[in-house]
């Protein structure tokens, strides 16, 4: 049972939106979104750059993590009552659930676009609006995704709910949770190894060390040449 109250009118809706923003608890094992006043004391806390968890929050119907999180509005809800949203920064490689267009959940990687080497979009106000993503699977694909649809991976993602899979797309499931298996325990500074889209400037700077390497075994094989030239005709 919700325990928002029933907004049934649009007016009764306007006023309980009103001058209200909503926030992203910080703890790794929540990240629920709760309803706070622009001006409360918790959101002076979260404009001078501190974390912000649900205890925080003045309304004591969701002043806990326990507390299930309240009717999320949809996209025509948050243009029609000027709703914001304040996402909580992950880190780049945390291992996350990612909710693109009309596909299922799917685990994926933060990690940076190869073309701009950067792993977030922050809007107008500073506040995160997307996350870069790497898709696991068969074959690894990657998008700008939506800070609201993205979430650390748990370990109570339903597995039952893919059973419906088929295919190609089946297949690219369940290579994606082997591959989960590998990167759980790992560090993000090793999960980006493990990204197969590496930013250009990396892939630049691998290319030239591989073009020096090539110099120098070229200009050895031509000093040995040339000795050998020399030394045939002293005899």
């Amino acid at each position: 049972m919700s325990l928002l109250p029933d907004l049934k009118a649009n007016e009764d809706e306007t006023s309980y939106y009103a001058d209200k923003t909503w926030v992203q608890c910080e703890s790794p094992r929540c990240l629920k979104w709760r309803l706070v006043p622009k001006g409360d004391e918790a959101r002076a806390e979260l404009d001078h750059g501190k974390p912000w968890y649900c205890h925080m929050n003045p309304d004591p119907l969701f002043s806990h993590c326990s507390i299930p999180q309240g009717p999320f509005p949809n996209n025509s809800q948050f243009k029609e009552h000027g709703l914001k949203v304040v996402c909580s920064l992950l880190p780049v490689g945390s291992l996350v659930l990612v909710k693109a267009c009309k596909w299922p959940w799917w685990p994926a990687i933060l990690s940076p676009d190869p073309n701009m080497e950067e792993y977030v979009r922050l809007g107008s106000e500073g506040y995160v609006e997307h996350y870069h993503v790497e898709f696991l699977g068969r074959p690894h694909t990657r998008y700008w995704a939506a800070a609201k649809h993205v979430e650390l991976y748990h370990t109570s993602f339903a597995k039952p709910k893919y059973r419906n899979l088929q295919g190609a797309m089946r297949k690219s499931y369940e290579v994606a949770m082997e591959e989960v298996a590998k990167v759980m325990e790992m560090g993000c500074e090793e999960r980006l190894q493990f990204s197969h889209f590496q930013p250009q400037e990396l892939m630049s700077q691998a290319q030239r060390l591989m073009h020096a390497i090539e110099r120098m075994l070229k200009e050895c094989s031509n000093q040995q040449d040339n000795q050998g030239k020399v030394e045939t005709f002293v005899f």
